[in-house]
């Protein structure tokens, strides 16, 4: 009897200590009497603690849960705006060694331009460029080795801007390195002729004609800076297996990788090529479609420019398929692929006897509904807040878990079933003993 006892003691205390197995003191300034803190979370932390932010719990130092809300940061953020400087074309006129020059002039009531976009249909080009002004009676260089090119057959990447000092010029002359290109037909004549002794000549030629590198507009625009919106902060977390398998028929490489914190809400692709263009498609579970996109880099001398990062809505859940579609291209030699998850902060009110605090999490816990985020938000705009961080972590890290499904029963059910079976259990372990006694 005494053995079963100890079983079920045993059984509640390692229960009750389930939660302790990982935390981290809360390292908070001095605080007289109360205080609103902020603590961000690092990625570290988040995958220590269960990668489930949800389930994270702040303790004050005697044992009491502290009530906080959780936010993603944010940040503010400078963006380029480009506006149009309206100007003239007055000259246009070709010149040696099949080269073109244009003449601008920009209206009266234009800015000042920092950059021009030479706009063309034409597909698959390569252009070297130099922009020069009319100042003090006299054309002064502004950009001698300006560079324009469209490479559609090969990555997909096109570019026709280019920024330059304008100083105080009005007048621009654009001079383009070449007023025809060059092309090859797609098809090959082949000759074939056979003499006395029924030898065989084979002349083959490919024609190469000349296509007008024909200019649609030479767009003149000034570009500045303005605040913008806040925008949300994320968080890069390297993924955790990593397997990468080619699928010769389907011309595809299909990576699949297990995220060790959530919510994932997008990935970063790192590749060891400098330049490339790939069509992306992301699935969870190999069924659902989170993200289709075409992600590409280009590195050359004085360009440099790529979109590597696939967004999509939350996910709660792993494993993800990320599927390269290659077609004739070789594979990418992947470096590593990173998962985006919300870079979040807490916000909690504390009080100086409750300090120091710690964060721990609870295995298989939901959202805590602490009903006091109104009021943190309210003390937001009113008061100073005050930062927070993290000291080294204690205990061991606790695993990754499928995510918890909220309980569609009332709280006070669950904790009244519990009360019955732990009456009913001491029920039977006291008539148990009584039986045991009575026998002996």
């Amino acid at each position: 009897m005494k053995q079963i006892f100890s079983i079920f003691l045993c059984g509640l205390l390692s229960f009750a200590a389930k939660g302790g197995l990982c935390e981290y003191e809360i390292a908070a300034p001095a605080v007289t009497s109360s205080a609103l803190l902020s603590l961000e979370l690092p990625a570290e932390a988040l995958i220590s603690l269960g990668g489930r932010p949800e389930r994270l719990r702040i303790l004050d130092r005697h044992g009491k849960a502290v009530p906080w809300l959780r936010e993603q940061i944010r940040s503010s953020a400078t963006v380029r705006v480009q506006d149009e400087c309206k100007s003239t074309a007055t000259l246009v006129r070709e010149i040696g060694q099949g080269g073109l020059v244009l003449h601008f002039e920009l209206d009266e009531k234009s800015p000042q331009p920092n950059g021009l976009s030479i706009e063309t249909g034409v597909k698959d080009f390569e252009q070297s460029v130099e922009i020069l002004g009319w100042e003090d009676g006299a054309w002064h260089s502004l950009l001698k080795d300006g560079f324009i090119f469209d490479s559609s057959h090969v990555l997909q990447l096109r570019n026709v801007d280019l920024t330059f000092d304008s100083r105080k010029c009005r007048r621009f002359k654009v001079m383009i390195s070449q007023a025809a290109l060059e092309r090859q037909a797609e098809l090959r004549s082949v000759r074939q002729t056979w003499n006395k002794e029924e030898a065989v000549e084979t002349v083959a030629a490919t024609e190469i004609r000349t296509q007008a590198f024909k200019i649609e507009r030479v767009r003149f625009w000034k570009v500045h800076e303005r605040q913008a919106e806040d925008r949300p902060c994320w968080l890069t977390i390297d993924s955790g297996e990593f397997t990468v398998r080619n699928v010769p028929d389907e011309k595809q490489t299909c990576v699949e990788l297990s995220p060790v914190c959530f919510p994932v809400c997008g990935i970063r692709i790192d590749s060891a090529e400098a330049n490339f263009s790939r069509i992306v498609r992301v699935f969870q579970k190999k069924i659902l479609l989170l993200a289709e996109e075409r992600i590409w880099a280009i590195d050359l001398p004085g360009y440099r420019k790529n979109h590597l990062d696939l967004r999509f809505s939350p996910e709660e859940e792993g494993p993800l398929q990320v599927i390269f579609q290659d077609d004739d291209n070789p594979p990418l030699k992947l470096q590593k692929i990173q998962c985006l998850i919300p870079a979040y902060r807490l916000l909690f009110f504390v009080e100086a006897e409750q300090l120091p605090c710690r964060l721990t999490a609870e295995p298989n816990g939901v959202e805590p509904n602490y009903g006091s985020a109104e009021l943190i938000r309210e003390a937001l705009q009113k008061t100073t807040l005050q930062k927070a961080t993290l000291l080294e972590r204690k205990g061991d890290p606790i695993s990754l878990q499928p995510p918890t499904p909220a309980s569609t029963f009332p709280r006070w059910i669950l904790y009244l079933v519990l009360f019955i079976a732990a009456a009913a259990l001491t029920w039977a372990l006291i008539a148990a003993a009584r039986k045991s006694n009575i026998e002996g």
